[in-house]
């Protein structure tokens, strides 16, 4: 698979091996994505649960003006379990 990166991408690569941090551009991006692997299974969001939860907060923040933010992942954790109590 070929990918497109941005400008600024490549050169946070490019300094990460240059540092010693990773001797390939996979190898950099492989960690990448075992650490959101591993925010994801910590937080136990599902993967893109913690994106759709971001968004929902800001789209609240906009229609409602604020909002209490420990309030808003106990609604998410709950519309969740409801879902995957349905799916069982």
């Amino acid at each position: 698979m070929n990918v497109a990166l941005s400008e600024e991408t490549h050169r946070q690569l490019k300094q990460r091996m240059e540092n010693g941090g990773f001797a390939t551009a996979d190898d950099a991006i492989r960690a990448g994505l075992e650490l959101l692997k591993q925010q994801e299974s910590l937080a136990d969001f599902a993967p893109g649960e913690l994106e759709a939860l971001i968004a929902e907060g800001e789209q609240s923040i906009l229609e409602e003006g604020t909002m209490d933010g420990d309030e808003a992942f106990e609604e998410r954790r709950r519309q969740r379990n409801v879902m995957r109590s349905k799916s069982t």
